[in-house]
C-alpha cells in the first residue's frame, strides 16, 4: 500500500483483504474502492464501512458512468472524514484512474488530473486516453453549470 493524496492509498493483490481487520485498525482506512473482475475479493472479519466494487479489471473497461460513481464515491468518503483505499485485486496501478475521476469531480482541470497519476508513487509512465479524460472534465463542467 502506498500514499496517494491526502487520505488517500493505493494497494493492490490479495494481502490486504485477506487480513482486513488488522490492516483497517492500522490505518484508520473505512472506504474502499474495490476493482476486481468477476467478483469482489472477501475483506475478512469486519468489513469496510463504506465499499464500493466495480467488475473492472483495467482502465479500459471504466466508462463515463463508472467514471462518475467511483469519483462521487471517493469525494463523498473524503467529505464524511473517511480514508479511502483504492484497491485493485490486479495490483494498484490499475486503480489510477479512479484517482484521476475522483480529482476532476473534485475540481481539478484533466490535465492536472493526469500530471498528478503520472507522478510518484503512480508508475510512470501513464497511458491512458487523455481525450476521453478531457471529455469526461467537460462534462464534470457541464453538470455542474
Amino acid at each position: 500500500m502506498t500514499w496517494v493524496h491526502d487520505r488517500i492509498y493505493a494497494g493492490g493483490g490479495a494481502y490486504i483483504p485477506d487480513h482486513w481487520d488488522d490492516f483497517a485498525g492500522q490505518t484508520g482506512i473505512s472506504a474502499v474502492v474495490h476493482l476486481s473482475p468477476g467478483r469482489p475479493a472477501t475483506f475478512l472479519r469486519i468489513p469496510p464501512l463504506a465499499f464500493l466494487w466495480l467488475n473492472i479489471g483495467d482502465e479500459s473497461e471504466a466508462g463515463p458512468e463508472e467514471r462518475w460513481l467511483v469519483g462521487r464515491f471517493i469525494d463523498g468518503s473524503l467529505q464524511e472524514g473517511r480514508k479511502v483505499l483504492l484497491h485493485s485485486s490486479l495490483g494498484r496501478h490499475r486503480a489510477r484512474w479512479a484517482f484521476v475521476a475522483y480529482r476532476i469531480i473534485a475540481g481539478r482541470s484533466a490535465t492536472a488530473a493526469l500530471r498528478e497519476a503520472a507522478e510518484r508513487p503512480w508508475l510512470t509512465p501513464y497511458a491512458t486516453d487523455p481525450s476521453e479524460w478531457e471529455a469526461f472534465a467537460d462534462e464534470v463542467r457541464a453538470r455542474r453549470a
